[in-house]
């Protein structure tokens, strides 16, 4: 055990390295992102119950499809009694490759009912029995919508399986005839289609740009906005205008096969699909290339304003939130427009919508100083705040982790954020929480006295800042571990600056800091033992003829306020 020393006035020494600081916050930054639930693959599989609201299946409702989100298919057995089903299988495949119209559609219908079984359908067998091409190609029947909407529908859910099943529909050809079909004159063929292309582009970043790649954007986009093709334009892409949302006449007058008729108002599950299909095309490492989804920016901005519909309001912010990684794409988002309604979106009633609206303007801190600033302008402290007290805990994990990336920035930042009166919950829930949002709340608490004045230092020092980090001197994260030292070294040094005692020494000598910190010296990790022996010697170090700061008076930290 290493021998006390006795206190002694602070000495003057290098300060934090606040390169490696920041350096480390982005390490942990890159951790939390990765722990999201919702980095799972995007992909939804229409069901079986949805048969009775099929334009086509025989029914005469023309209510557009039912959306249904579903987990990638596991690798469980089939159900019992599928081994029957399937027994019909052999027929429908005859009638598929019959040349009678009428078998075609009937067969494409009972292999679309065989893939909406809920649970564990037989993807696998039905592309081994090599109905795919077959599928794929009754995609081309423009003229006959019926028939390609159930081929669609049974590639929608093709799709919805594992990459392997998807791989198949890419090797025959199934994503140039889908963008087709996402600008048909049937509606529910085009929505139809988007879903399926939403399916193969959550896949992985290579099937997402190979649908990128084909042109989808232009056509998705006035999806998005339930501004419909007019009557008489072209589905190709050579007539499209530069404007997304104003599409022009085929050169010569002459007839599109494709042709979109207007409408008074488009379905809601028409915008719900395109924006989720927006948003698993921004999605996914490394990020697509920026010259293909940077049109959608100022439609997921508008969106963001517009819009009630909370299931398309959550795939916009979630796609406004793939597309402010990396950082330096962050400055046409805020240029767009996109910070007030992400801000206004944090007290939103639906957590499933602040989520992704946390994680964006989160994303948006740790850009420059200019752009947390713009952040902080425009009203996000008070929501934050706010969502420190919510029941969801992933919430007020995010909530931490984004006041975090505001202390790393420069004073002004930490200043606003300890002015709005956020410290003392921080230092309770620092107590408190459960330790992945503690952890959390520790790099906010470190990131104020490590990146503000010492003024701001000496305010924290009095709401029992020092107490707190004394307490976490004896975390098994050494990471952690290194902060919560830096943030002692700034509290102390901000405590003798000018002074020939230093008062934030005896705070750290009464909550037992400076034994724990002694203890540290026998770290495993280097930098843990070298912080905490530069920390003893710099500020606890023997020298007789200095006064003991045990007799200092706390400081008063006069004209500093957090509310």
């Amino acid at each position: 055990m290493v021998a006390t020393k006795p206190h002694a006035v602070p000495k003057s020494k290098g300060g934090i390295d606040a390169e490696d600081a920041r350096r480390r916050r982005e390490a942990s930054t890159i951790q939390i992102r990765k722990d999201k639930k919702e980095e799972g693959l995007q992909k939804r599989r229409r069901p079986a119950a949805a048969a009775a609201a099929a334009p086509y299946g025989g029914s005469s409702s023309s209510q557009p499809p039912q959306q249904a989100r579903t987990a990638t298919r596991s690798a469980e057995a089939p159900e019992p009694g599928l081994a029957e089903t399937l027994k019909s299988l052999p027929e429908d495949v005859q009638l598929l490759n019959s040349d009678d119209r009428g078998q075609q559609l009937e067969a494409c219908i009972r292999l679309r009912k065989l893939l909406s079984i809920e649970r564990n359908p037989p993807i696998a067998e039905i592309i081994e029995a090599g109905v795919v091409p077959r599928l794929v190609q009754f995609l081309h029947c423009f003229d006959d919508p019926m028939l390609a909407f159930e081929a669609a529908w049974a590639v929608t859910n093709v799709a919805s399986g594992t990459s392997e099943h998807t791989r198949v529909l890419l090797d025959n050809g199934a994503v140039p005839v889908l963008v087709q079909l996402a600008l048909h004159e049937d509606s529910n063929l085009r929505e139809q289609s988007m879903w399926a292309l939403g399916n193969i582009a959550g896949d992985s970043p290579r099937c997402r740009d190979l649908v990128l790649s084909y042109g989808v954007v232009p056509r998705l986009l006035p999806q998005c906005e339930c501004e419909q093709p007019r009557a008489g334009t072209s589905a190709g892409p050579s007539h499209l205008s530069s404007h997304p949302h104003v599409y022009q006449p085929p050169p010569g007058g002459g007839q599109a096969s494709l042709v979109a008729q207007p409408l008074l108002s488009a379905a809601p599950t028409m915008q719900r699909n395109a924006t989720w299909l927006l948003s698993n095309l921004c999605r996914g490492k490394p990020p697509p290339r920026w010259a293909l989804v940077e049109p959608t920016v100022p439609v997921l901005v508008r969106l963001l304003q517009r819009q009630t519909d909370d299931e398309v309001l959550t795939d916009a912010c979630w796609a406004i939130s793939y597309l402010s990684e990396p950082p330096e794409r962050i400055a046409p988002l805020v240029e767009a427009g996109a910070i007030l309604p992400l801000v206004a979106l944090l007290s939103h009633t639906m957590p499933s919508v602040q989520t992704p609206a946390l994680r964006a303007v989160g994303n948006i801190a740790a850009g420059t100083a200019a752009q947390a600033a713009a952040l902080i302008a425009g009203g996000a402290l008070g929501p934050l705040q706010r969502l420190l007290s919510t029941g969801k805990k992933e919430l007020r994990k995010e909530a931490a982790w984004m006041l975090s990336n505001l202390t790393a920035g420069d004073r002004e930042q930490v200043a606003a954020v300890c002015a709005a009166g956020v410290v003392p919950k921080l230092l309770d829930m620092a107590a408190h929480e459960e330790y992945e949002i503690k952890k959390e709340v520790v790099y906010a608490l470190c990131n104020a006295c490590c990146f503000g004045s010492a003024q701001i230092a000496c305010g924290l020092a009095q709401l029992g800042i020092v107490v707190r980090l004394c307490d976490l001197l004896e975390l098994p994260d050494a990471s952690l571990l290194l902060a919560v030292l830096e943030a002692l070294e700034a509290l102390l040094r901000a405590g003798g600056d000018g002074f020939g005692i230093n008062p934030h020494a005896r705070l750290v000598d009464e909550a037992g800091g400076c034994e724990k910190i002694e203890a540290l010296q026998m770290h495993e990790n280097p930098e843990v033992f070298e912080k905490a022996q530069a920390l003893l010697e710099a500020f606890f170090g023997a020298d007789e003829d200095e006064e003991d700061p045990l007799t200092a008076p706390l400081a008063t930290a006069e004209g500093f306020s957090f509310g």
